[in-house]
């Protein structure tokens, strides 16, 4: 009786694993026939994300997307997410679009153009201090600055010339009403992208002096230690050795 009773508890264990078996691999037929097999992952917002707020990693997350569903603007890639400026609402569960997100190369708020630990100062121009108008967006120059120190109540004030600022990125040419009027003419103001401390002598010398811009080779990043030079020096530049004619 007792090896009987063994029996039946053998054979329904064998069944019971071999039920469970088939029902494995029935699940696995079943989601292998209605799971998509173009999935895609895209980045999406884990919190509520305002306006002009730096987005951290902590904010969002990847999830799987049937790619008929996924829109063209999604972003794929958190790292095109991460250290973003948002320019709009971006709601927790919303999945994270290219145009929800500050770019500096869109024509969007000026701020956000703005490198970080810059900042934007606007100062005038002409066709001369201005390289003839051939300067653009993007490009970078050196600013020159020409001031008068007092020398002594008796011989007055010598001008210097000095090399104030170098390498400093044009964030926009023209004032907002010159680019919405799209101003083909030489612009009068330029907007350049300045740390803080280097906003001091830029300022100071367009209140109190003159400025000229000089373009910069977009290849070119040495930077060149320049002593001021004043009226009395241009006599000690030897002139140029004449050549032995044949």
């Amino acid at each position: 009786m007792l090896k009987g009773t063994r029996r039946y508890w053998v054979i329904a264990l064998v069944c019971g694993l071999a039920a469970a078996l088939l029902f494995n691999i029935y699940i696995q037929q079943v989601k292998t026939k209605y799971q998509p097999d173009d999935l895609v992952g895209v980045v999406r917002a884990n919190a509520d994300i305002v306006p002009d707020s730096l987005i951290t990693k902590e904010m969002i997350e990847t999830v799987q997307l049937p790619g008929k569903y996924v829109h063209s603007d999604a972003i794929q890639e958190p790292n095109d997410v991460v250290g973003k400026i948002a320019c709009s609402d971006i709601s927790s569960g919303e999945i994270i679009l290219y145009s929800k997100l500050a770019d500096s190369k869109s024509e969007q708020r000026l701020a956000y153009k703005i490198p970080r630990d810059k900042r934007a100062v606007t100062i005038g121009i002409n066709s001369i201090s201005g390289v003839a108008g051939y300067l653009q967006k993007g490009d970078r120059v050196d600013i020159f600055a020409t001031i008068d120190i007092e020398q002594n109540s008796s011989s007055g004030s010598i001008p210097y010339t000095l090399l104030a600022l170098q390498d400093v990125l044009i964030l926009e040419t023209g004032s907002a009403a010159e680019l919405n009027q799209k101003n083909e003419g030489v612009t009068k103001t330029i907007t350049l992208a300045v740390a803080p401390q280097q906003a001091l002598p830029l300022i100071l010398a367009t209140e109190r002096g003159t400025v000229r811009l000089a373009l910069r080779s977009p290849i070119d990043k040495n930077l060149t230690a320049l002593t001021p030079f004043q009226i009395n020096d241009l006599l000690s530049i030897a002139p140029p050795q004449p050549t032995e004619q044949e």
